[in-house]
């Protein structure tokens, strides 16, 4: 940068105006919760939001309750207040400055962001919480890497619980507390980098699990192909058949999301030459599942982070994974296929074992 250049602001920064709301971003906002000092911390949500997701240690105060209690909160400590989405917490922000709250600040994109940005095992649900409203919630497992996820129908009070890891405790603790039924254990293919938890939550609990039709598992079992579903109270979860990672694997489709297992990670695809995997058979469920579906839909994957050689990040968007995905811009299918077949550490010792435990399990 030129010395003229570095006393400009820059040119996309719009100045603040007087009367501006404050946004904290959700990285920063994480932050500020792990000082010495944390700021006071208000949820403006009605109670039945708030039922189905909170931070620790916040204080509640509806919005529709506000203008009688704001004498609540001190007006000289710093306020950051929160919504599932962001809109009503600058609603409540552009109040609380008006009456004398100049520290106050609104979540940046509400819990929802904060979820997706910087802990995935608070809940996120549909906006509005209609009759079809799902409470999803993602359980990352920091030793290992991996993600799995529990959607509920908020009417009915059905769970579905997505590739559990062998310890089975967050699971249901996360049921007890709805109190959530669980309908249904899915896996989206045989794993080899962890045990598995479905014969453990369907001894605890009596819910069937799911596989492919492909799958070589010996315990008892129900078999998904191409187009088959599985219900969430009124909604669906669609088996889309995306062999490659493993021959067993499924994509599950619910609504604008897809649990895309090792399919398609952020970043990344899972490795094909392990196993029964197969880089051609990826490239086709790849090219034609998965990328044809809409830009906007939400990538749910089974992994993150550093002990996969992946972002510390829990969800993506399939626009963004077209545009950034290394294993995605390869350029051609040889290259795919070269790609996915070149220069890969060795086989984990493990690897044979944690297969053969979790289809005999």
């Amino acid at each position: 940068m030129s010395p003229a250049a570095e006393g400009l602001p820059h040119p996309f920064a719009r100045p603040l105006r007087a009367g501006a709301v404050s946004l904290v971003s959700p990285v920063e906002f994480g932050r500020m919760l792990a000082a010495p000092e944390p700021p006071l911390v208000v949820d403006v949500r009605p109670p039945a939001e708030r039922a189905l997701a909170r931070l620790p240690n916040d204080r509640s105060v509806p919005l529709s309750e506000l203008p009688h209690r704001y004498g609540e909160l001190p007006s000289g400590r710093e306020v950051i207040v929160y919504d599932q989405f962001g809109s009503q917490a600058r609603r409540a922000v552009e109040y609380l400055q008006r009456k004398g709250f100049p520290r106050s600040a609104a979540l940046e994109g509400g819990l929802d962001e904060y979820a997706r940005t910087v802990d995935p095992s608070i809940p996120r649900y549909t906006a509005g919480l209609s009759p079809g409203g799902l409470l999803l919630r993602q359980f990352p497992r920091a030793d290992s890497g991996c993600l799995a996820y529990m959607a509920v129908d908020v009417a009915t009070q059905q769970a579905v619980v997505i590739d559990p890891g062998v310890d089975v405790a967050p699971y249901q603790a996360a049921l007890a507390d709805g109190p959530w039924q669980l309908r249904a254990i899915i896996e989206t293919h045989t794993h080899a980098d962890h045990l598995a938890g479905h014969a453990a939550l369907h001894a605890s609990t009596g819910a069937p699990i799911y596989v492919s039709h492909r799958s070589p598992a010996q315990y008892p079992h129900e078999r998904l192909r191409e187009g088959d579903t599985v219900d969430v109270g009124p909604e669906a979860i669609h088996a889309l058949e995306t062999p490659g990672h493993t021959r067993d694997h499924l994509t599950l489709r619910l609504g604008r999301s897809i649990f895309t297992g090792d399919t398609l990670l952020i970043g990344a695809c899972g490795r094909t030459d392990l196993g029964d995997g197969d880089p051609e058979l990826l490239y086709e469920s790849l090219t034609q599942k998965i990328l044809r579906l809409d830009d906007a839909t939400e990538v749910l994957p089974a992994h993150f982070g550093p002990h996969h050689a992946l972002v510390d990040r829990y969800a993506s968007s399939l626009g963004f994974e077209r545009a950034t995905n290394e294993a995605l811009n390869q350029g051609s299918r040889e290259a795919f296929l070269k790609y996915m077949t070149e220069g890969w550490p060795p086989k984990p010792e493990a690897f044979d074992r944690i297969v053969r435990t979790n289809l005999e399990a």
